[in-house]
């Protein structure tokens, strides 16, 4: 069964006189919502986690241990444990079931069947919200992944999941987000000082970034299942 969620084009209706009427929370069960467990774009094959994962994403993670701490050190294990297939078993496990209660949708990231990264959809049903947290492992870095990956699950969100609105964010100082935000057009609609914290204990501002529908992204072609 699959739970039919308002469109997002009905976020913002006008009344009788002209005013907008505020979009109100939608009273959603999460649990029968159709989500898609596989999505494909031009190069890449996002699949939603499984065990089997475990020595790829070890081998990944290890791999980008350096350029990945910076922006995720208060979620990221120690180095020995991100290289141990044992222990990112664990965590993929804590991502299936995540994923099967509609509380956090992770998809993996593949290019043809090497893992490269890891697109989170992290979902508020009632508000029509997704927001969107991503990696690409270094050796796949500016290679245009992100930008294919992240589109795509924005086009996803909307037109798959009934997004009214779909976020993303990052530390200030972190520049290659930024570009890739912007890139996708999104809006820039926060600057909260002090809001992340660097390795060194450095507090830094956090930048959010907002879409409200899918225009601007036609060119990105996606299919899901």
């Amino acid at each position: 069964m699959k739970e039919r969620l308002n469109r997002p084009g009905a976020a913002r209706r006008r009344g009788l006189h002209g005013g907008v009427i505020p979009p109100k929370a939608r009273p959603v069960d999460p649990l029968p919502i159709s989500v898609p467990t596989e999505v494909e774009t031009a190069r890449l094959h996002l699949r939603r986690p499984l065990p089997t994962m475990a020595d790829a994403l070890a081998e990944a993670r290890i791999e980008s241990f350096a350029s990945l701490h910076p922006w995720f050190h208060a979620e990221m294990g120690t180095e020995a444990e991100e290289a141990d297939p044992g222990w990112q078993a664990a965590r993929l496990a804590a991502e299936v079931t995540a994923f099967n209660q509609r509380e956090d949708l992770t998809y993996y990231i593949f290019n043809a069947d090497r893992l490269i990264g890891m697109i989170s959809l992290r979902p508020l049903w009632r508000r029509g919200q997704i927001k969107l947290t991503y990696w690409i492992r270094a050796s796949a870095q500016r290679q245009g992944y992100g930008l294919e990956a992240v589109g795509a699950m924005a086009v996803l969100a909307f037109d798959a999941l009934s997004a009214r609105l779909v976020t993303t964010g990052h530390a200030e100082p972190n520049l290659g987000s930024a570009r890739l935000a912007h890139a996708l057009g999104f809006e820039k609609v926060a600057r909260q000082p002090l809001a992340c914290e660097l390795p060194d204990g450095t507090l830094v501002a956090g930048i959010g970034y907002a879409r409200e529908n899918r225009d601007g992204l036609k060119g990105h072609v996606v299919t899901w299942r």
